[in-house]
């Protein structure tokens, strides 16, 4: 019998997408906050984050 799991308010399975895109953002050193390029590096990565979310609920320009 093949299982089915339906307690997702307890936890979810990971998209692929998500767990690729988890792993590169916490390779990446640097407060994002600092204006040094490791900072610059991980500030970018935070505003993308943001845009992808904006998109993804038509938030764009928000």
């Amino acid at each position: 019998m093949r299982r089915c799991y339906l307690d997702y308010n307890a936890t979810a399975p990971l998209r692929a997408e998500a767990r690729t895109a988890m792993i590169a953002a916490m390779d990446q050193i640097g407060n994002p906050s600092s204006v040094h390029a490791e900072g610059r590096a991980a500030k970018a990565i935070v505003e993308k984050a943001r845009g992808q979310i904006a998109t993804a609920f038509g938030a764009d320009g928000a």
